[in-house]
């Protein structure tokens, strides 16, 4: 038998990530920002695991837990999707896709390069949860610092970052 786990494909990492970009539509987001924002839309489940505000409740009443999307694990999961992650990063950056020089330095930003018309159209069709997580991401969680997003998701260690 064979199963699919969107964490192992890289054109499924690239196409969340570029998904990520075009709606946030920052100019720029921190690769670290990005990970775990990849991560959550990846497991939305993951919402009811990380403290949040008080605030920010009707976030997790609003998120389905589907138990066969479940991890043991959040740190070695995110851990294996860091590599896949990477390796999306580089082939966006070496597609011209996003600026290679701003991933250098820690940053992704979109190019000007069009998208395809049919990328484009799949990511105005998204399911109602999709659309709840990613504007809980651009209207929440983007105003969080990096360093309390890190403590508050526990996905990534904050405590030695530079302040």
């Amino acid at each position: 038998m064979i199963l699919y786990q969107p964490i192992f494909d890289p054109y499924h990492c690239s196409y969340r990530l570029l998904n990520l970009l075009n709606y946030l539509n920052e100019k720029e987001v921190e690769i670290e920002r990005l990970k775990i924002y990849d991560f959550i839309l990846l497991y939305p489940s993951f919402l009811h695991k990380m403290t949040l505000p008080q605030s920010y409740t009707y976030i997790r009443k609003s998120i389905r837990v589907n138990d066969y999307n479940s991890i043991s694990s959040e740190k070695i999961t995110f851990a294996q999707l860091n590599k896949m992650q990477n390796i999306s990063l580089n082939e966006l950056s070496l597609t011209s896709i996003i600026e290679g020089k701003k991933l250098k330095k820690g940053l992704v930003k979109r190019t000007d390069l069009i998208l395809p018309e049919l990328i484009i159209n799949s990511f105005m069709n998204q399911n109602e949860e999709k659309i709840k997580i990613l504007n809980f991401m651009k209207y929440e969680l983007n105003n969080l610092s990096i360093g309390k997003l890190k403590e508050r998701t526990g996905l990534i260690e904050y405590r030695y970052d530079k302040i």
